[in-house]
């Protein structure tokens, strides 16, 4: 799981860094959800959650259409393959972060208890998630307009706060033995969150 944390890390630094072109992204998803199968197949621990992200990651483009063609402040370069109104790859690029998350959120279980695993992927989810929608604007891979109520830098607090929420709800969804059903649960915590949080930071925007 380390050298797949290290590979996703230095593969986002080169889409940054270097301003690749668009089909690198593609790519490079493609290639880093390969690595999760693999792992996946050979760890139990690691197959339930790649299956909730995977499941998770389809079912979230509903959500990702009403950032996009509702709200209006999300918005995606659309020279590339999409699906519905998301990047054909977003649904590989969100099994992959969950099941990065949904681990670290498992093994603080393990050691720290179901608090400790709610919290830290909660944390986690808003730094480092946070990281790479701050980096994603500037390799011009998607970004963010008129969002309500405050930005920061690059970034809506909305969706920084709502992809913590979303994440402290994963460990329960992991402790599931159903992983199919698990992953439909948690792409419902992620539209609820996302949806929740940008009417409430909405309604907040016209009292401020």
């Amino acid at each position: 799981m380390i050298g797949w944390w290290i590979v996703n890390l230095i593969v986002f630094l080169h889409v940054v860094l270097f301003s690749t072109p668009l089909w690198v992204t593609y790519f490079y998803n493609g290639f880093l959800y390969v690595i999760g199968a693999l792992i996946a197949f050979r760890s139990t621990l690691v197959r339930n959650v790649f299956i909730i992200g995977t499941i998770a990651g389809i079912l979230e483009l509903g959500v990702d259409h009403f950032l996009v063609a509702f709200t209006g402040t999300l918005v995606y370069p659309t020279s590339l393959p999409m699906l519905v109104s998301s990047p054909l790859y977003m649904p590989l690029a969100w099994a992959i972060v969950t099941t990065h998350l949904g681990y670290v959120g498992i093994r603080l279980a393990q050691v720290y208890g179901r608090k400790a695993a709610a919290i830290g992927p909660a944390v986690l989810a808003m730094t480092l998630i946070g990281f790479y929608e701050y980096g994603a604007y500037h390799a011009g891979i998607w970004m963010y307009v008129d969002a309500p109520l405050l930005m920061v830098d690059h970034v809506p607090l909305y969706i920084v706060v709502a992809e913590g929420v979303m994440f402290s709800t994963l460990y329960e969804f992991a402790r599931l033995k159903r992983p199919v059903l698990a992953g439909v649960g948690f792409a419902l915590a992620i539209s609820l969150s996302y949806i929740g949080t940008y009417f409430l930071f909405a309604g907040l925007g016209t009292f401020l």
